[in-house]
């Protein structure tokens, strides 16, 4: 027997940029991916955040609380004259969904 409440979690990826990068003499310009720390991916968070609201209805549940998980890191702050400390932040990098069974 199924419960009256069910979870389903989910993270997402970082966004994704590209640069220009110098790969020496002999590889010339190249283009390089890399991660952006302070955001995620908003098109798979939707689509993920989605797919589950979509399987809570099809499981018979209604979605009641969405939750979201966030994550901390640091970065280092310098200045000319040299290290100021670190700076603290965090982003939402998923969600924790909370759906009820429905009554008939």
């Amino acid at each position: 027997m199924a419960g009256k409440f069910s979870s389903r979690w989910f993270r997402t990826t970082l966004e994704k940029y590209e640069v220009e990068v110098d790969g020496g003499f002999l590889m010339g310009k190249k283009t390089e991916e890399r991660f952006n720390d302070r955001t995620v991916d908003f098109d798979k968070f939707a689509n993920k955040l989605t797919e589950i609201y979509e399987g809570f209805d099809s499981d018979g549940y209604d979605v009641i609380n969405v939750v979201p998980i966030s994550m901390g890191q640091s970065e280092e702050m310098r200045s000319k004259a040299g290290y100021l400390g670190e700076v603290g932040f965090s982003i939402t990098r998923g969600a924790v969904v909370i759906g009820k069974k429905r009554e008939n």
